[in-house]
């Protein structure tokens, strides 16, 4: 349906305050591993939410495939509870900011892209390189396709997103008319 937003990913940061000792973590948990010298966090996987969580020893963390603002927090919480299952006690609530809300949406109808390109200012179509059409405005990334579906990238929240949307899409279908 035309405009109908789907929060596809949000990736968020966390912060715990204090250093994580992460070979106590994997010593108490043979699942997970650590290999520094290739990455430098451990992968912590969730179900409820479906959430990968990487945590790093400097006591930062990132969130990433929540699908609402209500999972990250409820992923923060569940992060804060398996460090302290683990003996890892937390000297104050997790920070948490949202980085980036990465939605879908429709335009309802199949899309001209070397039209558009050129009635959009600023943006880059280069089919050689990408099948996309990439449009910088509103304070976000849209990457359009000539299916008529589209992304949304760059947000802080989903009101953000869904604003941005409606101006895209207002924008765009006022140019193809």
């Amino acid at each position: 349906m035309k405009g109908e937003l789907n929060v596809e990913n949000i990736v968020a940061s966390v912060s715990l305050g204090q250093p994580i000792d992460l070979y106590a973590l994997v010593n108490k948990n043979p699942y997970l591993r650590y290999q520094p010298e290739k990455f430098p966090a451990i992968q912590l996987r969730f179900v409820n939410p479906r959430v990968t969580i990487l945590v790093f020893s400097s006591g930062k963390a990132v969130i990433v495939g929540a699908r609402s603002e209500e999972d990250v927090k409820r992923s923060s919480r569940n992060l804060a509870s398996f460090l302290k299952k683990n003996g890892v006690g937390l000297k104050r609530e997790p920070k948490v900011a949202i980085n980036n809300v990465v939605t879908s949406f429709s335009l309802g109808e199949r899309i001209d892209l070397e039209r558009l390109g050129m009635a959009l200012k600023g943006a880059v179509y280069e089919p050689e390189e990408f099948p996309g059409l990439i449009y910088r405005n509103y304070g976000v990334v849209f990457i359009v396709f000539s299916s008529g579906k589209a992304i949304c990238t760059g947000s802080k929240n989903e009101v953000q997103a869904a604003q941005a949307v409606k101006e895209a899409i207002r924008e765009i279908c006022g140019l193809l008319a």
